[in-house]
């Protein structure tokens, strides 16, 4: 079992966390993230079925939470999106599923009755000790399911924390009929997201304007084999190294986009932040973008990040030894 994390969230205030993610090489990385902080209280972990095929993706969230002694629900999301991920990258969960860090022993398989992701996300949030947050690595079905069947619900969020959108770049959705300016997590269910942004909830977004700048370089990778040998070092390059051949195939580089989301919640000074008046748009060829309106709802935006403390912040918590040289080197 892996211990505690070295000090990496000193100072920071305790949450109550509920995560949503879509079971990609990232949003595994911000589970196990999730798991180093101390001050975090992981009540319950929901795999929403968008960038990963389901199956693996609960499978590999399982085995990550063993591996790090956590008993924490989880349960899988059974709503769709309007615009489905590309095969090719949904099964990244595949090959994150068969490492074999996660698998030295025998792994149980969740009943298949158990209540689906957005079920299960509603009554996490009635049987929380207090106010919650929700991070959303993914899309936001399950969340915009549970602020429409159960509206009171909305009351014991404290936060929004969600991995989203492009305001001021291109977005990252390269599909017939559409003009670019989307971002996948929207995209795949915009509808839902509107809801959600149509809520009065404190929404704190990360979108592809801060997230594209923390880029996974092979330095950054390389950086975990001088941890080698450690069960949580060892997973972590594992999972970044399934993020190569990402630039080749889609002319897209693979970033950090959930891992800085994540870091947020033990480190707010990572990124700088505004106020932004925005809104969702979910029909026409521009489906899927979030843009700047006067009459739109507020968000705290994420509008710079300083990379050298992000990278720094992630190795430090998933693979202290391998701290022996300078940022620069690591990001190159």
């Amino acid at each position: 079992m892996a211990g505690a994390a070295p000090g990496a969230v000193t100072g920071a205030r305790r949450r109550h966390v509920l995560f949503d993610h879509d079971g990609a090489p990232d949003d595994l990385l911000a589970l196990l993230l999730l798991t180093r902080y101390e001050n975090v209280d992981l009540r319950g972990v929901a795999v929403t079925p968008a960038d990963c095929l389901p199956a693996p993706g609960l499978s590999a969230t399982r085995k990550i939470l063993a591996l790090m002694g956590r008993d924490v629900p989880t349960a899988l999301g059974v709503l769709p999106g309007r615009n489905p991920f590309p095969l090719a990258w949904r099964i990244d969960a595949l090959r994150a599923d068969a490492l074999p860090v996660l698998n030295q022993r025998g792994h149980t398989v969740p009943a298949g009755d158990a209540p689906p992701a957005h079920e299960q996300l509603a009554a996490w949030l009635a049987q929380a000790p207090g106010p919650v947050t929700v991070l959303a690595t993914g899309p936001l079905t399950n969340l915009a399911w549970c602020l429409e069947h159960h509206p009171r619900l909305a009351a014991r969020i404290e936060e929004i924390v969600f991995m989203g959108g492009a305001l001021d770049v291109a977005g990252n959705v390269h599909q017939p009929g559409h003009d670019g300016t989307g971002e996948w997590n929207v995209y795949w269910d915009p509808d839902a997201v509107k809801r959600v942004f149509d809520s009065d909830v404190p929404i704190t977004m990360f979108p592809l304007d801060v997230t594209n700048r923390v880029p996974v370089t092979a330095g950054f990778a390389e950086t975990f084999g001088r941890a080698y040998g450690e069960q949580v070092s060892d997973l972590a390059g594992s999972l970044l190294a399934l993020t190569f051949g990402t630039l080749e195939t889609t002319g897209l580089p693979y970033c950090c986009w959930d891992s800085l989301t994540t870091s947020y919640l033990a480190d707010q000074d990572i990124c700088t932040f505004e106020t932004v008046r925005c809104d969702v748009v979910t029909r026409s060829a521009s489906q899927g973008r979030i843009v700047r309106s006067a009459g739109g709802r507020a968000v705290r935006c994420a509008r710079s990040v300083d990379a050298d403390r992000f990278y720094r912040h992630f190795l430090t918590t998933l693979a202290p030894r391998a701290m022996t040289s300078t940022t620069e080197r690591i990001m190159r």
